[in-house]
């Protein structure tokens, strides 16, 4: 999954939590992750593959939570989120 890609996917799920009324500490911070990911000069994957979580963590932003999310969508292309996508009863989001 290219940084694009990885964006995208932080940036839906910042959507979500935002039309589920979640806490704005929590939207605030997947787009913030969404804008350093879209920032990097050079793939996601590779600091993944070279540091880990760890090397994610070093990014602006980024925390631990978010380490781990975004090192599962690299790893798992998991979805942050089940189901079909509802604005308005929206999915269940995955605990990841």
């Amino acid at each position: 999954m290219d940084n694009r890609a990885i964006a995208k996917k932080l940036t839906e799920h910042a959507h979500l939590l935002e039309s589920r009324r979640e806490s704005l500490f929590r939207i605030t911070a997947y787009r913030r992750a969404a804008e350093t990911v879209l920032g990097l000069d050079e793939p996601v994957e590779n600091i993944v593959a070279r540091l880990g979580r760890k090397g994610l963590q070093e990014l602006p932003g980024i925390g631990r939570h978010l380490s781990y999310t975004i090192e599962s969508l690299v790893q798992c292309q998991k979805p942050l989120v089940q189901g079909k996508e509802s604005k308005v009863k929206g999915p269940k989001t995955v605990d990841i």
